[in-house]
């Protein structure tokens, strides 16, 4: 939030320069993010008056002015065509400085000196854009630096308040904390309610319906008002905290939020139906049309509205509706301040995705006590800048009064908590500035009663006020030790280490991992294996993070175009971590693991070329994976042929399962995929269930010595048909449960004019070893035997060379 320090300095007797203040701030827990000074890159500029204005003698579209600072009289040129002899302007003298380092400097403009330049608002950098030069008021006194005429010499404190501090969202409230902070006298400005006429019930009826989460509402009606723009000095300080200028009923509203931190809103009274306001819950299905041109429903989740004889005029503790909004027409306002339960107004902003300054400081607490006050300074405030009278007092419903806590503080329990001694006297003086007050407790040094003001809704128990006492302390007095807490360092779960196995193998096998968000967009979602029972953000960050994601591939495709927009095209990269899909009851979590490669092999260099990679690449980094997870068994590989064809390149795709569960899909990206993230190279991926893989490996690796007896070899050529995948006849020769066999490797596939039509012929080596003996033929024969029987008679396949 923003603070202005000649507004801060209003409110106080005393206040340390800016730069000692943001140490102060900072030190008492009010951390201060950066400090701005107004018109710091402004020099030289003066108010002037223009005496007189005629054509430039050689240019058509230049005018040339006679400029006065009240002392001496400058000739200027100007392509300005805005202004008019008597304007008051901004006068940049020679030797002036401008935004950006700009120097003015004497010069001829085709033939005619100028003597320095008349500014525009965007030249003196106080907007983005402007039309002509800026124009004063017309009694703006000449000769005075523009900083001290437009109120720019001043500095605006940007600071991070956190959420249980609302009592700060204002200047009143900040001013209070430095005043707490620094011992320096707090400046309280006339607040008592006086006298007042009786509200104004034949003019409005205001109820407050039960469970509408609205502790206090009042409402004042101001008739007579004259709406038109804010006096200079409310549009200059509403522009230094960032509020743009609307009119003098709205600005009001806003400045009494930044000088009290209570939300206010003015209603167009003669648009309220049936002169009746109903302070209660939502009901589902109904709209409201805010003046920001915002159409929200409401889901009856409890939301306060304010509603007519019609229906909801605003969205209590968030935003006003357009429809009853004060425009240059009105002359009668409804003006409304209002407490309201903190966690209303935050539930209710979630649910109909909308927020404002004013719901900010509702969701944080806003002070109670003070709604009342805020009233009729805004109504005084109105009343002076339209013209306006008001018929009668405040309308105020206030069923419940504001009790104060009461909050036994030891000083000894504090003490030993903050690990000092604490001073009584000390304590006392910073809680009475802290506005907290306290009472000491009847023959007890050690104890004392203390009761927290209205704004400081973060204090409710005993270590909150330890919190304030370490404050106003200072940290840096609370000596440093470091604690005695004996180390227990427990045992990782399994899984916890078979995630970090796994991604060291990948590490190992030449991968980078990458991490990102775990929702996509629904475009992305349903590309990359969604389905509509995806499980969708109620209130997204963008649309871009909508769904959460069902796969981890569309995270690895944003990173290879990341990449390969910057010229890194040889990429292996991988991610672990949750997908999810709806359930029955709650949303599905399930690890997977997911890998892409692109560009070559290697590197190009003079002994070898750059081989692009292929299908069998990515085939490789899953076997070796497996291999090296020595899994009890090994999946069986099979052509793709699962939901989403239209992912993966036709016939360059397999999906591996174990014993029947599908564990993963790899292959190559569909081409107008690749071609809709604006890629043209191919490249392959994978995505494995963790779960799955999990449950396969083994309780513990074993391993066998090596054998000293020697192994044989036998070869066979199958011929099988062509659809028949590698997979199934190496899941048929494990079943043989034979121990003779060490490994099995397929070494030719061919098609040719031997073979027949729809024929393929697939060629293995087959090792066999006994580890306990030596090997016989007859031995060796007989195992090779039985295994070709079962092959053939299985998959119905010839054996090539014998009759083939």
């Amino acid at each position: 939030m923003l603070y202005s320090y000649n507004w801060l300095k209003e409110y106080l007797e005393a206040v340390p320069p800016p730069d000692e203040l943001a140490r102060i701030l900072t030190m008492g827990g009010v951390e201060v993010d950066s400090i701005h000074k107004q018109g710091g890159d402004i020099e030289g500029v003066v108010t002037a008056k223009i005496t007189s204005m005629e054509g430039h003698p050689n240019a058509d579209r230049l005018s040339l002015c006679s400029v006065s600072t009240g002392e001496t009289e400058f000739q200027i040129v100007c392509g300005a065509s805005n202004m008019k002899s008597g304007d008051a302007v901004a006068l940049a003298l020679v030797g002036a400085v401008l935004p950006g380092g700009f120097k003015i400097k004497k010069s001829k403009i085709r033939g005619v000196v100028s003597e320095g330049m008349m500014c525009s608002e965007s030249e003196l950098g106080i907007a983005e854009h402007s039309e002509g030069i800026l124009i004063l008021p017309e009694d703006t006194p000449l000769g005075l630096d523009l900083k001290d005429a437009l109120g720019l010499n001043d500095t605006i404190f940007e600071i991070s308040v956190t959420p249980n501090r609302g009592d700060v969202l204002s200047i009143k409230g900040l001013a209070r904390e430095i005043a707490a902070l620094t011992k320096k006298g707090f400046i309280l400005t006339e607040e008592g309610e006086g006298e007042e006429p009786p509200p104004p019930k034949d003019l409005i009826d205001i109820t407050v319906e039960e469970g509408a989460s609205c502790p206090r509402y009042t409402a004042m009606v101001i008739e007579g008002v004259k709406v038109g723009p804010a006096p200079d000095f409310v549009v200059s300080r509403l522009a230094a905290h960032g509020l743009r200028s609307v009119n003098n009923v709205v600005d009001v509203t806003n400045y009494i939020l930044l000088e009290l931190g209570q939300p206010m809103h003015a209603f167009d009274l003669d648009k309220i139906k049936n002169n009746t306001i109903r302070v209660r819950s939502d009901k589902k299905g109904e709209t409201l049309k805010t003046i920001d041109g915002t159409t929200v429903e409401f889901t009856g989740a409890s939301a306060v509205v304010i509603a007519d004889g019609d229906g909801p005029v605003a969205a209590g503790g968030i935003m006003g509706g357009d429809a009853t909004s004060v425009t240059e027409s009105t002359t009668r306002v409804l003006l409304e301040s209002a407490f309201f339960t903190p966690s209303a107004i935050r539930r209710a902003s979630k649910a109909i995705n909308l927020s404002s300054d004013s719901s900010y400081r509702f969701e944080r607490g806003v002070d109670i006590v003070n709604v009342r006050v805020a009233l009729v300074r805004a109504a005084a405030m109105i009343i002076e800048l339209t013209g306006g009278h008001a018929p009668g007092g405040v309308i105020d419903i206030y069923p419940n009064r504001f009790t104060p806590l009461d909050i036994e503080f030891s000083l000894c329990r504090a003490g030993a908590l903050l690990g000092l001694t604490l001073d009584r006297d000390f304590i006392i003086s910073a809680f009475t500035r802290l506005g907290i007050d306290v009472r000491d407790k009847a023959a007890d040094e050690d104890k004392l009663l203390c009761s927290p003001p209205s704004y400081r809704t973060d204090i409710t128990s005993f270590i909150d006020l330890v919190e304030e006492a370490a404050r106003i302390t200072g940290y840096d007095v609370i000596p440093a030790r470091m604690p005695r807490v004996p180390l227990d360092c427990a045992a990782s779960h399994q899984s916890v280490l078979f995630k970090k196995r796994i991604k060291n193998d990948m590490v190992s096998l030449g991968f980078t991992e990458v991490v990102n968000y775990s929702f996509v967009s629904e475009d992305v979602f349903a590309l990359f294996g969604g389905n509509p029972g995806g499980v969708a953000i109620l209130n997204p960050l963008s649309e871009d993070h909508s769904v959460m994601r069902a796969s981890l591939l569309p995270g690895l495709m944003r990173n290879l175009k990341f990449n390969l927009d910057r010229h890194l095209s040889a990429l292996r990269i991988f991610e672990l971590g949750p997908v999810f899909h709806s359930g029955a009851d709650a949303p599905v979590e399930r690890w997977k693991v997911a890998g892409l490669i692109h560009g070559t092999r290697a590197p190009q260099s003079w002994n070898q070329s750059a081989e692009p990679v292929d299908f069998y690449d990515i085939k490789g980094v899953l076997e070796a994976l497996f291999e090296g997870l020595d899994l009890r068994v090994m999946p069986e590989t099979v052509p793709y042929d699962g939901p989403d064809k239209d992912f993966f390149h036709p016939g360059r795709a397999a999906s591996m399962s174990l014993k029947g569960i599908p564990l993963a899909v790899l292959g190559e990206l569909h081409p107008d995929l690749r071609a809709s993230f604006g890629i043209t190279e191919r490249l392959y991926l994978f995505e494995l269930d963790m779960e799955t893989l999990y449950d396969a490996q083994p309780g513990r690796r074993t391993f066998s010595k090596l054998t000293k007896f020697p192994a044989s070899e036998r070869d066979v050529a199958l011929i099988v048909d062509e659809n028949l995948s590698y997979g199934k006849i190496m899941t048929a020769i494990r079943k043989l449960n034979t121990k003779l066999i060490e490994k099995v490797d397929l070494f030719d596939v061919y098609y040719g004019n031997t073979i027949p039509d729809g024929k393929k012929s697939l060629a293995f080596r087959i090792r066999y070893r006994n580890p306990q003996k030596t090997l016989t033929h007859d031995e060796v024969d007989k195992a090779h035997e039985r295994l070709v029987q079962e092959v053939t008679s299985k998959f119905n396949a010839l054996i090539r060379g014998a009759g083939s």
